[in-house]
């Protein structure tokens, strides 16, 4: 048997050449940040009540200099997501930079955001419920 899904792509372009948009399929929201450092307080608004927002996760907190200007503290990621009231954090784009470091990032996000949070592998898949 056929089913038609429907599913709505939203897409903003950021400074750092990559986007970030939402994905809606069947009443559920994916939101889905590119390289960014939130300097406009975009993302909050477009993760608004998602079921799932997908974070790069490319530095730790200590960061400074062009990188925190390119990407997310995990201090962002966790007032975006507080802010957002986002369901589940998915942290994605992991590098050698937080590979490691998953439980001072975890303590960081965690000073602002309660919800479900999982640092992204390569393969792993995830549900919306």
């Amino acid at each position: 048997m056929l089913q038609r899904i429907l599913f709505i792509l939203l897409w903003t372009p950021l400074t750092h050449a990559l986007l970030w948009g939402d994905v809606s399929v069947r009443g559920k929201s994916i939101v889905f940040s590119g390289d960014m450092n939130d300097a406009y307080h975009t993302l909050e608004t477009l993760a608004k009540h998602a079921d799932m927002l997908v974070a790069h996760h490319a530095v730790p907190k200590e960061t400074r200099g062009v990188a925190a200007q390119l990407h997310m503290t995990p201090q962002t990621i966790g007032r975006i997501a507080q802010k957002a009231k986002v369901r589940q954090v998915i942290l994605s784009h992991r590098m050698l930079r937080t590979i490691g470091k998953e439980r001072e990032s975890r303590i960081e996000i965690r000073k602002h955001y309660h919800g479900k949070l999982k640092f992204a592998n390569d393969l792993d898949l995830y549900t919306l419920q």
